[in-house]
C-alpha cells in the first residue's frame, strides 16, 4: 500500500492474462450452448471462430451493445472503485428492463429482470470492443480492464501498475463514439442501430484481421459486401466472398461435420459402457443417432486433410488429434460399431480427471450413474458461431 491511497476491491475486476482469459472464454462458450466437451472438439471450434469472426461469442446478441457498452462507461466517468461497479450494474439492469418494456427479444438480462445478469453485457462485448478497435489498449498493449476504464475517464491515478509498467494511455478509453439518441436516458430504446452507428461498425469490423494475420477476415469481408447474412456458413455466397479463406472454410466444415459424428460416438460408447460394463439397461437413441449423422454428414468428413486443418488453426493437442485422425479412418470403415474407438476417446476423455465418464473406474462409473441417455441432447456438428455473426450482419443492413 502505498501512503494512504484507498484500496480498490479487485474481485471481477482484476486485470487477466490472455491465458486466463482464453480460458474463461472458452469455458462461457460451452456453458452457454449447454455442451459438454468430453472429447475437446471446441478447440477447434473456437480457433476457427477466432480465425473467421474475431471478437465474436457464443454470448453476443445484437450489434447495438457494442455501443450502448461505451455510452455506458461514458456516461459514468467520474466514478471509480464500488462506486462505479454499483452504477454500472444498475444503468446496465435499467437498460435490461427497458429494452425489454420496448419489446425486444434478444436483450442481455431480460430473462431475469428485475434482477441484475450474472453476464451482462459490459462483461459479454468487453473483448470484442478491444478485438474491433473500440476500446483502446495499456500502454503496454494489453487489454485494460474495466476497473482501468473507469480510472481513465476520471482522468485521475497512477499512470504506472503495482509492477512499475505502463497502466493506462493518456487518451480516452473509448474511440470517439456516435452521438446518442435523444432517448438515450429516458424513453423509448431499442436494439436496432442508427445509420451512424452502423457506419460506425462497419468501419471497424471491415478491418478485422485474425491475430497474427496479414489478410482481411471473413468477418471483415462479409461486412465490406454490405449484405445480410448468407444462408449458411457454407453458401455458395459465403465461400465467394471468402478470399484467400476459402480452403480454409471448406476444412472447416470437413471438421466440423467430423466433430458432430465424433460427438455421437462418444455418447453411442456412454450407452454401451452402461450395457456392457455397469450392466445396467438403456435406450439406443444415440446409437440410432449415430447412424443417422454419419450417413448425414460421413461424406464432407471423410475429406478432411488433418495436416491441412492444422495449417490452418495450429496443432491440436495430441490427444484429440489421435480423435480426429480415428474417427475420420473409422467413418471411411463404414462400420457402425463405435467400439473399436472406446479406447482412443477414453483416454482423450481422461482430461477432465474424476469428471471422466468412460473411465474404467470408480469414478467413472459413479458419473455414469448420473447420465441420462434419455435427457441428454443429440449430437451436432460445430457452428463457429454463425447464429451470432448472422445476427450482426443483418443488424448492420438493417439500421434506419
Amino acid at each position: 500500500m502505498r501512503g494512504n491511497a484507498p484500496i480498490e476491491p479487485s474481485l471481477g475486476w482484476t486485470y487477466l492474462s490472455r491465458l486466463a482469459l482464453a480460458r474463461a472464454k472458452a469455458q462461457m462458450d460451452e456453458e452457454s450452448t449447454g455442451v459438454r466437451d468430453e472429447i475437446g472438439f471446441l478447440t477447434i471450434h473456437q480457433r476457427y471462430a477466432d480465425r473467421f469472426f474475431p471478437g465474436t461469442s457464443v454470448l453476443h446478441t445484437r450489434a447495438r451493445y457494442a455501443i450502448f457498452v461505451p455510452w455506458l462507461f461514458e456516461d459514468l466517468a467520474g466514478l471509480m472503485g464500488p462506486a462505479a461497479v454499483r452504477a454500472l450494474r444498475e444503468r446496465e439492469r435499467e437498460l435490461a428492463g427497458r429494452l425489454k418494456n420496448a419489446g425486444e427479444s434478444q436483450v442481455i438480462g431480460g430473462r431475469v429482470f428485475p434482477k441484475a445478469s450474472s453476464q451482462p453485457p459490459s462483461t459479454v462485448y468487453w473483448n470484442a470492443l478491444a478485438v474491433w478497435g473500440i476500446l483502446r489498449s495499456r500502454a503496454d498493449g494489453r487489454i485494460i480492464s474495466r476497473s482501468q476504464a473507469h480510472r481513465q475517464l476520471k482522468g485521475t491515478g497512477a499512470a504506472i501498475d503495482d509492477d512499475g509498467q505502463p497502466l493506462l494511455s493518456p487518451e480516452p478509453p473509448f474511440l470517439p463514439l456516435p452521438e446518442r439518441p435523444g432517448s438515450w436516458r429516458s424513453g423509448p430504446i431499442t436494439l436496432r442501430l442508427t445509420s451512424n452507428e452502423a457506419s460506425f461498425l462497419r468501419e471497424h469490423l471491415g478491418q478485422l484481421r485474425p491475430i497474427g494475420g496479414k489478410e482481411l477476415s471473413l468477418l471483415a469481408r462479409l461486412v465490406r459486401a454490405g449484405i445480410g447474412a448468407p444462408s449458411g456458413m457454407w453458401a455458395a455466397e459465403t465461400r465467394a466472398l471468402a478470399g484467400p479463406d476459402q480452403f480454409a472454410l471448406g476444412r472447416a466444415e470437413q471438421v466440423a461435420s467430423l466433430a458432430g459424428i465424433g460427438r455421437a460416438v462418444y455418447d453411442a460408447l456412454l450407452e454401451h459402457t452402461l450395457e456392457a460394463v455397469d450392466k445396467r439397461e438403456t435406450s439406443t437413441r444415440h446409437r440410432n443417432h449415430l447412424t443417422v449423422i454419419v450417413k448425414e454428414l460421413g461424406p464432407v468428413a471423410a475429406d478432411l486433410d488433418v495436416n491441412g486443418l492444422e495449417d490452418d488453426i495450429g496443432a491440436l493437442p495430441v490427444k484429440l488429434r489421435a480423435v480426429v485422425t480415428a474417427t475420420k479412418d473409422w467413418i471411411a470403415s463404414k462400420t457402425q460399431d463405435p467400439v473399436p474407438l472406446l479406447d482412443i476417446y477414453t483416454a482423450a476423455e481422461a482430461r477432465k480427471g474424476p469428471r471422466a465418464r468412460l473411465a474404467p473406474t470408480p469414478n467413472g462409473r459413479a458419473r455414469r450413474l448420473e447420465w441420462s441417455s434419455d435427457e441428454h441432447g443429440l449430437a451436432t456438428p460445430l457452428h463457429y458461431r454463425w447464429s451470432q455473426v448472422s445476427t450482426l450482419l443483418n443488424d448492420l443492413v438493417d439500421a434506419e
